[in-house]
């Protein structure tokens, strides 16, 4: 936790240090439908199989949720990053109803503790709290001094908004991306605070958002973070050449 380099920036920590008003960064996600995924070439052991055969077609959308009032489509997936005046990290899924505040950096790994497995893999694969750290035996209080300064702690908020569980619109591996999204850019990994990521971060937040899939255990498929690019397009595997990570 000494070593680590990320601090949140500094447009999210001026108005609480100053007048105890709170920045809150939004990021609004979409989420993908697949159109034709070539008899599910793009799950994990069947592209590392045979990758020259992985392709899939898929669209992002957005939704009209009934019911809710909205009569124009809205991204489904909503995260939010803010910091608070406690020297914890705390996480909250408003649709699932469940809330947490995380004391110690062991904390954060322990997937099976309550329903937000997802939020805590999407912070460790956003950097914020690095896969390295599984193991340390300190306080979280620790790590925000670096991050965020004394006394001061993050809270980060998701929402998914009327999707029910198995849609196949790949609403857990886009909320992942929507939360690593909103973590790399309050701690400057992104070129801006706010607007569309570039094409390099498009592809890091995905490859990003995999890594989060396997830290949290569901798995997945490769094309499934298709909702960080928007339209229609095709993805497609390929065979790794010397150079490929």
């Amino acid at each position: 936790p000494d070593d680590h380099p990320l601090r949140i920036k500094k447009e999210l920590i001026a108005d609480i240090t100053k007048s105890g008003i709170t920045s809150v960064l939004r990021e609004a996600t979409p989420v993908r439908m697949d159109l034709s995924h070539s008899g599910w070439s793009d799950i994990f052991f069947l592209g590392m199989d045979y990758p020259e055969g992985a392709r899939v077609l898929n669209i992002s959308i957005d939704l009209i949720i009934n019911e809710t009032g909205y009569e124009i489509p809205k991204p489904p997936i909503e995260s939010y990053f803010r910091i608070i005046d406690r020297p914890v990290l705390r996480f909250v899924s408003l649709d699932l109803e469940a809330s947490t505040e995380i004391k110690t950096i062991s904390e954060v790994f322990d997937f099976a503790k309550d329903y937000l497995g997802l939020l805590k893999a999407g912070v460790i694969a956003s950097g914020l709290i690095p896969p390295g750290m599984e193991g340390a035996e300190r306080s979280i209080e620790h790590l925000l001094i670096n991050l965020v300064g004394p006394g001061l702690g993050i809270e980060i908020i998701t929402k998914v908004n009327g999707i029910p569980k198995g849609s196949r619109l790949a609403v857990s591996t886009n909320l992942l991306a929507s939360i690593i999204s909103v973590c790399m850019r309050a701690s400057g990994q992104t070129k801006s605070l706010t607007g569309s990521l570039t094409e390099k971060e498009r592809r890091l937040v995905a490859a990003r958002a995999i890594l989060g899939e396997w830290i949290g255990g569901s798995g997945g498929g490769w094309q499934d973070s298709g909702g960080v690019w928007p339209g229609i397009k095709t993805i497609k595997g390929t065979k790794a050449v010397e150079g490929d990570p």
